[in-house]
């Protein structure tokens, strides 16, 4: 399948609790030849990818007037490991990503590992890191 990205609202700098430095977040949207397959949110700060990472979290199910219920969070952490990048999905209950109204259910990471939803997950994120020129920042220094 393939997948196409449509950005969204890339939201002002926060300042981070621990450091001070800026801490960034945007969103965007994935969909295929059948519409609509999920909403994302990238969040980082500056100056600490290579220690912190990043997180991508996802809203994924029907769209287009369906309920909350018809939709789940899943989330994944980006890594820079000494092999490389890495993504890693990770449990959505203690995410954010979590409260929000437009879900009706948070995933751990095992109800989604092995699963079909998993594959969906990597391929929605292999588009974002083709696709989305603004995470640029998150790539590792060559």
């Amino acid at each position: 399948m393939a997948i196409t990205i449509e950005k969204g609202i890339e939201q002002p700098p926060t300042r981070c609790d621990c450091c001070g430095r800026a801490t960034r977040a945007l969103n965007g949207y994935a969909s295929d030849e059948l519409g609509a397959l999920a909403t994302y949110l990238v969040r980082w700060t500056d100056g600490h990818v290579l220690e912190n990472g990043a997180n991508f979290d996802f809203i994924i199910g029907e769209w287009g007037g369906a309920p909350a219920s018809n939709r789940v969070a899943v989330s994944v952490q980006y890594l820079i490991l000494d092999s490389g990048p890495a993504f890693m999905i990770i449990d959505a209950t203690d995410r954010p990503i979590s409260r929000t109204p437009m879900v009706g259910e948070s995933l751990t990471r095992a109800e989604v590992i092995g699963t079909p939803l998993a594959k969906e997950v990597f391929a929605i994120v292999d588009a974002i890191w083709l696709q989305d020129e603004r995470i640029r920042d998150l790539y590792p220094e060559t």
